[in-house]
């Protein structure tokens, strides 16, 4: 199996759950934005990107100015999969916007992006994540009674990808 990891940023504690419930079932290496520096990341075959979004789509702050370091790494060949947690409720105008920036950033450096999911079973009026009727990525709501369903389905798909 290829090398993972993930890498997350999370204030309130919800991303760094998933993070690990996703790197429990992956095998894969964690690594906290907070205190990581994106030359971690040079050495994983596949790469799982993970971030909250704030206010009106602003990905989590521990990854910053970071973000903006992203093409300092060489993504040619990685799988990359991008994973967005947000509040369908409070923030139905803007829900895991933040983690379109992964995107935006990495989508001319010969990353192979994975995972991406339709937008059936959600309940938003605008994220930058949504393309057509599928999502650039998985987007968790912990208020979701079924997030757990989501992330098992996704897993299913990304799992073998990352082989």
């Amino acid at each position: 199996m290829s090398k993972t990891g993930i890498f997350y940023a999370s204030k309130g504690g919800v991303t760094e759950a998933f993070a690990k419930q996703i790197a429990e079932q992956l095998g894969a290496d964690l690594h906290n934005m907070k205190d990581t520096g994106v030359e971690a990341i040079a050495p994983y075959d596949n790469v799982i990107l993970m971030a909250s979004s704030y206010f009106f789509g602003a990905l989590q702050e521990d990854w910053g100015a970071k973000v903006k370091l992203l093409h300092t790494v060489d993504f040619a060949g990685k799988k990359v999969a991008i994973v967005g947690v947000g509040s369908q409720e409070r923030h139905p105008d803007s829900f895991c916007s933040g983690s379109a920036d992964f995107f935006d950033k990495l989508r001319f450096s010969g990353a192979q992006f994975v995972g991406d999911v339709c937008v059936c079973g959600y309940n938003f009026t605008f994220s930058r994540m949504q393309q057509g009727q599928r999502l650039l990525g998985l987007c968790l709501d912990k208020g979701d009674a079924k997030v757990q369903e989501k992330i098992e389905e996704w897993l299913k798909v990304v799992k073998p990808l990352f082989a």
